[in-house]
């Protein structure tokens, strides 16, 4: 009679795990809400016995391949050098950005008190020479003005659909909140997806997903505000992700502040960026996953 159970409880799992295709269920987050249902069920199965526990592995082995979307690591990389610039694949190519072995890759970017808030696009077409300079070859290591934004890159092909992690801190400067870090990928030119955290002066800080243009036109493509705190040098986590469909979020911690759709881009990008637009911040580590 137990071993009836069992095979009827197997099959009930199964069926739930089936029946959602057949109800049209399409797109990420149907994928993910199934992916979530399914987990729910392996676990009471697990803890109440309800079903082999083989049979349960091989439930498991399956929602584990069909919920990683990006299963490629493309990038891991730990700012631990203790040399003054970045290790391979970085390359540090405009202002004031330096290993600091407490911190890891830290740049600081005064902001003067008479200055005003520049715009994206301001920002965006300052730091595109930084990038169209990868033609020239080496590292920019020559001194450089300290309210100039900073600019690493790492030039590697990173897939359309990618998931992009970084631990970051951040110290107190005046000015700050005209300021921000932003985390991207970029393809020829200067055109990509930056993530730009900035500080807000009541505290927390607000994150927005920018679509920059070769030309350095930016769009706004969705924002949010979180409560972590940007200038207490606290670890914050920050993940910004792409799905093949192109929905994509963004997530300070483990909180998702925003997901979207957009298609301004549908090639590959060819390489990862961090740039300093006013601040004190260092990034600790940094991992990229993707798609073959």
């Amino acid at each position: 009679m137990r071993g009836f159970i069992k095979a009827t409880a197997g099959g009930l799992v199964l069926l739930a795990m089936t029946a959602a295709p057949l109800a049209a269920q399409t797109g990420d987050d149907k994928l993910k809400s199934l992916l979530q249902e399914l987990d729910a069920l392996i676990k009471k199965g697990e803890t109440q016995n309800l079903a082999d526990p083989w049979y349960l592995q091989d439930l498991r082995a399956l929602a584990d391949r069909y919920g990683q979307t990006w299963p490629v690591v493309i990038l891991d990389h730990k700012f631990d050098s203790r040399d003054s610039l970045p290790r391979a694949p970085w390359e540090v190519r405009r202002g004031q950005i330096r290993m600091d072995w407490s911190r890891g890759l830290r740049s600081r970017v005064e902001i003067s008190s008479a200055a005003k808030a520049k715009s994206d696009e301001d920002v965006a077409k300052e730091i595109i020479g930084g990038i169209l300079s990868q033609a020239l070859g080496g590292q920019q290591t020559k001194s450089a003005d300290p309210t100039e934004p900073a600019l690493a890159l790492a030039p590697i092909a990173v897939s359309n659909a990618f998931q992009m992690t970084a631990e970051i801190t951040g110290r107190a400067l005046p000015g700050a909140e005209k300021g921000g870090l932003e985390l991207g990928v970029y393809q020829s030119g200067n055109a990509g997806y930056r993530l730009l955290l900035v500080p807000r002066a009541e505290g927390g800080a607000k994150v927005t997903l920018l679509a920059v243009s070769a030309r350095g036109t930016t769009r706004v493509v969705d924002s949010a505000a979180t409560t972590a705190n940007l200038g207490d040098d606290t670890p914050v986590k920050v993940t910004l992700a792409r799905r093949p469909s192109g929905l994509m979020s963004a997530a300070v911690g483990d909180q998702e502040l925003f997901a979207t759709s957009d298609q301004s881009f549908r090639d590959t990008f060819g390489g990862a960026l961090i740039a300093n637009r006013g601040g004190d911040y260092a990034v600790r580590w940094m991992t990229i996953r993707g798609t073959p």
